[in-house]
């Protein structure tokens, strides 16, 4: 998979599943994973998303999502010896966004 495709997917899934969701999220639609590390449900839908297309891309490499290794832990142990993998995290909160009060 070229650098320009993934790319394109990461930028279709951030317009079709982040950002029409950005700051209109329910208070049901966010989880505290530990004290101050939230996960929302753009967050699963979009690693979701990027796991399938990836998959579907490249199925020999090994895919590693931030919420399927917190489901899991042991996920990561398959990035031991991988010839491709993908680290998936699809939103990572920007230092300058505060969450609406």
């Amino acid at each position: 998979m070229r650098t320009d495709d993934v790319n394109a997917l990461i930028r279709e899934v951030t317009d079709r599943l982040i950002l029409p969701r950005f700051r209109h999220l329910a208070p049901d639609e966010v989880i505290q994973k530990h004290p101050g590390d939230l996960v929302t449900v753009a967050d699963r839908e979009a690693e979701v998303a990027l796991t399938q297309a990836l998959q579907r891309a490249t199925p020999d490499a090994v895919i590693v999502g931030e919420e399927a290794t917190f489901a899991d832990p042991t996920t990561l142990t398959r990035l031991n010896g991988a010839d491709h993998a993908w680290v998936i995290d699809p939103v990572r909160r920007h230092p300058q966004l505060r969450p609406r009060q």
